[in-house]
C-alpha cells in the first residue's frame, strides 16, 4: 500500500512532465490587394462592426462537416481576435486600397461625422475543410443623414484545401469580393 502511494504520484507527475499536448495555432485576416477602383472618390466612409451569427463570433475556428449539419469547433485552431473585429478591419483595409483618396475608417468614435456609413450583417458563413467557404451578407450604405442609399445582398463561395490556413485564406478572398462590391456601390451613390 505504501508503495502505491509513492508510485502513483510519480506516474502522474511523469505524465505531466513528459506528456505533450497539441499547441494552438492562431490565424488572422488580411487585406487582399485587388488594385485601385477609383482614385477620385474622396468621401469619408465609416464602417460599423460586422455582425456575425453568435456561434461564429468566437476565438475558436468553426467548420462544418461535409454533407452534415454537424458543426466542429476547434480548440487548437483559433483566431487572434474575434472574427467580427478581424473581418471589419479587413473590409476597411480592402476598401481603403480600392478607394485610396477616401477616408475609410472603422466607426469607433461616437459623434464623428462621415459622408457615408456602411453596415454589414453576415447571415451565413461556413467552411468545409477540403471543399469550400461560403459567405452570405447584407450590406447597407447610408448617407450622413441616415437615409439608405443602397441595400444589397452579397453571396460568395471559394474552393479551399484541407487546412485551417486554407479556411482563413478563403475568408480573405470572400471579404475582398465583398469589399469590391461595396466600393462599387459607394461610387454609384
Amino acid at each position: 500500500m505504501r508503495l502505491l502511494k509513492i508510485v502513483i504520484p510519480c506516474l502522474l507527475l511523469g505524465g505531466c512532465m513528459f506528456g505533450t499536448s497539441q499547441s494552438a495555432k492562431f490565424y488572422t485576416q488580411s487585406a487582399v490587394s485587388t488594385g485601385v477602383l477609383s482614385a477620385d472618390f474622396a468621401s469619408s466612409v465609416s464602417v460599423n462592426r460586422i455582425q456575425l451569427p453568435k456561434y461564429m463570433d468566437r476565438p475558436q475556428m468553426v467548420t462544418q462537416s461535409q454533407d452534415s449539419a454537424q458543426i466542429n469547433i476547434s480548440e487548437y485552431n483559433r483566431w487572434v481576435e474575434y472574427p467580427s473585429v478581424l473581418m471589419t478591419q479587413t473590409l476597411t483595409e480592402n476598401m481603403s486600397a480600392l478607394l485610396p483618396s477616401a477616408l475609410i475608417k472603422v466607426n469607433l468614435a461616437k459623434g464623428e461625422k462621415f459622408d457615408k456609413n456602411v453596415t454589414v450583417e453576415i447571415s451565413k458563413i461556413s467552411a468545409v475543410l477540403g471543399d469550400k467557404v461560403e459567405l452570405s451578407a447584407w450590406y447597407i450604405i447610408k448617407d450622413k443623414g441616415g437615409e439608405i442609399l443602397a441595400q444589397q445582398k452579397f453571396t460568395g463561395t471559394v474552393q479551399i484545401g484541407k487546412t485551417y490556413d486554407d479556411v482563413a485564406k478563403g475568408y480573405n478572398q470572400l471579404l475582398a469580393q465583398l469589399s469590391q462590391e461595396i466600393a462599387v456601390a459607394l461610387l454609384k451613390k
